[in-house]
């Protein structure tokens, strides 16, 4: 008979009060599945990193990529180094036309990956750019759903926020892939503005006060 612990999850009893159970695996940490980044870094696959600029030369010194892809046009130049670059010379605005570089950026990162070599992928904050970029590899290469890409990143890297603009533009390249999309637009009445449904749980409270007591004027 199998001993049941914290971690099982009764879901029937059998002829002989045999329970059936479900072996429920705790839920990976930030931390934990983050370990053995550089300060400031997420790993998006064991291949695939993500950041911001404030830590770009830890990461870039401890990670050693094959190839670093740049999308802060508004970042000074970068210091001669060994490791090739590929720039995206787009501003975080949700008119920014990400569009052509998913392809482009998708294909560079598994050429590299195919390599044996680590990408490393940076914005300003590592939240809205590098993100939008490190989708579009999931959602081509890894054959994940963006809704699926979305939470994986998420996990890894909570603060991640695509803009709108963007987001619109991964649905689009979703769709363009697969014939479908996994993410939808959905209006947010917390902030009177279409939002990506996987950013609906963020704004709940918000949504629940403004339908308690209504809109917060400015005062």
């Amino acid at each position: 008979m199998k001993v049941l612990t914290v971690e099982d999850k009764v879901t029937s009893v059998g002829i002989e009060n045999e329970p059936t159970v479900e072996v429920v695996s705790p839920k990976l940490t930030k931390e934990e599945l983050n370990r053995g980044c550089p300060l400031g870094v997420s790993r998006v696959t064991n291949s695939l990193y993500v950041c911001g600029a404030h830590a770009l030369p830890g990461a870039v010194k401890a990670l050693q990529p094959g190839l670093v892809v740049n999308a802060a046009p508004e970042l000074p130049p970068p210091p001669e180094d060994y490791v090739p670059r590929y720039f995206v010379p787009l501003l975080d605005t949700p008119s920014s036309d990400m569009y052509p570089y998913m392809e482009c950026v998708a294909d560079l990162i598994n050429e590299v990956v195919n390599k044996g070599e680590v990408v490393l992928v940076h914005c300003v904050a590592g939240v809205s750019r590098s993100v939008t970029l490190c989708l579009a590899y999931l959602v081509k290469w890894q054959r994940m759903t963006l809704c699926d890409a979305y939470h994986h990143i998420k996990q890894r890297r909570p603060q991640i926020r695509p803009n709108t603009g963007f987001f619109k533009q991964l649905i689009k390249y979703e769709e363009r892939l697969f014939s479908e999309a996994s993410v939808k637009m959905v209006y947010c009445e917390a902030i009177d503005k279409e939002i990506p449904d996987v950013y609906e749980p963020d704004y709940s409270g918000m949504t629940w006060f403004r339908q308690r007591y209504g809109p917060i004027e400015n005062s």
